[in-house]
């Protein structure tokens, strides 16, 4: 009775969430993150790339793919809770876990903020490593730089639903515009009338010939991202899958703000050098 109480103990004692990014396929794990991999007593994976899964089962063969719950005939919100819940559970019982997300654990990933929320509230050690994520990789294969003009990211059923601002000087990312206005999160793809929706407010601060990019990371290393660049009246009639992701660039120059020159004690011709590096 004794040996069970102390072993109940040591298990409330210990215990601990890790939670890291896979990537967007096997190149893109950190060394970091294979540590915390292969050191844990249990390894949750939500990773739709089979290759992925297979290098992390071979860093260590606990592995269980947490992705499985995403099967049967709940919405997504209802999903992420029940991953977190695992995730708590586990921690609980006194082992080392460590969760593995797709791309950057914390960017559209929810389960490991409410996870690591929870766990903080009871208590526990629990932190997030970070990993590359779509916007890294679109920042790269678009050869753009977000510091240059500014930019401003939204998820793309958010953006259409709710007031906004857009600044047009600046980039602008929508993410997961295949699944824009799709508001039961159960289907993989855009709601009736979503996408001209979206096309009818980005016309409230873009002309309709305004080019825009639909990009979608490579998967496995090697291969060639997807990168269609169209016009903005253009994009009802393309193909979007889940994984798009909507990339609008600058359309007006930026403008110095007068009063906050003042401020300074500075003219715009004292901005010469920077203005020639942010051009």
């Amino acid at each position: 009775m004794k040996n069970n109480q102390e072993e109940l103990k040591s298990n409330m004692e210990s215990g601990r969430l890790t939670v890291v990014g896979c990537g967007l396929h096997p190149g893109h794990m950190t060394s970091e993150s294979e540590s915390y991999i292969s050191k844990a007593d249990k390894v949750l994976v939500v990773a739709p790339n089979p290759l992925s899964i297979q290098h992390i089962r071979g860093l260590n063969p606990c592995a269980e793919n947490l992705g499985l719950l995403y099967e049967g005939d709940v919405n997504r919100l209802q999903t992420y809770h029940m991953m977190a819940e695992k995730m708590v559970e586990l921690v609980l019982e006194g082992y080392d876990v460590c969760c593995v997300f797709y791309g950057h654990p914390g960017i559209f990933a929810l389960s490991p903020h409410l996870a690591i929320e929870k766990l903080k509230t009871l208590g526990k050690p629990a932190k997030m490593l970070p990993g590359i994520s779509a916007d890294a990789c679109l920042f790269a294969d678009l050869n753009q730089d977000p510091a240059t003009v500014g930019c401003q990211s939204f998820e793309a059923t958010q953006f259409l639903l709710t007031e906004r601002p857009v600044d047009p000087s600046s980039a602008l990312i929508l993410w997961q515009v295949g699944l824009t206005a799709e508001h039961t999160l159960k289907e993989r793809k855009p709601g009736k009338h979503g996408i001209s929706a979206l096309i009818r407010l980005l016309r409230n601060y873009y002309s309709e010939q305004h080019k825009v990019c639909v990009y979608e990371a490579p998967m496995l290393p090697g291969f060639e991202h997807r990168e269609d660049w169209v016009t903005l009246n253009e994009l009802e009639t393309i193909e979007l899958n889940t994984i798009s992701t909507l990339y609008i660039p600058a359309e007006q120059p930026m403008k110095f703000a007068k009063e906050r020159l003042e401020w300074l004690k500075l003219e715009e011709s004292d901005l010469s050098a920077w203005k020639l590096a942010k051009s």
